[in-house]
């Protein structure tokens, strides 16, 4: 009698999924199920707060902490929480660019301290490579010597 119950919930709660199998290999955002990601961005979102993330995610507030830590310990939500940390990284670094387009803002800024607008000209040269750096080289001793000795070597 039990399960035959709980074949009955089995199928009616999978009665309104659909299987669709895509082709080649999933991403991590695609394993999971749609309150797993929410709780994954909302942890991010609250700081590494899981109990927090799991309520924001639609978890019940009765059990939120342990919620958080059954999801905590799913090997594909660490690997999801770690793709958007990567991400968020990736986005706080300003690209190369980014860098020449605000450097050439300040430089062309007319009101803009002076020594700012003649430092950012000088980055922007030394990005684009207009410097040549000289080095003055000083060899006492028989030039020849020295290229003999170093052949052997």
């Amino acid at each position: 009698m039990v399960d035959v119950k709980k074949a009955v919930k089995k199928a009616v709660k999978n009665s309104g999924k659909k299987t669709v199998k895509k082709a080649g290999k999933k991403t991590t955002s695609e394993t999971l199920s749609a309150m797993q990601e929410k709780f994954c961005l909302e942890y991010r979102k609250h700081e590494g707060n899981a109990t927090a993330a799991a309520m924001a995610a639609g978890y019940s507030e009765r059990t939120a902490a342990q919620q958080a830590t059954r999801l905590l310990r799913n090997v594909n939500i660490q690997k999801r929480i770690k793709e958007l940390a990567d991400d968020a990284i990736r986005k706080q670094i300003i690209g190369l660019d980014k860098r020449a387009l605000v450097l050439s803002k300040i430089a062309e800024n007319a009101n803009e301290d002076t020594q700012a607008r003649i430092r950012a000209i000088d980055v922007l040269n030394k990005m684009d490579g207009v410097y040549v750096i000289k080095a003055e080289i000083k060899i006492s001793g028989n030039v020849n010597m020295l290229l003999k000795r170093r052949k052997k070597e």
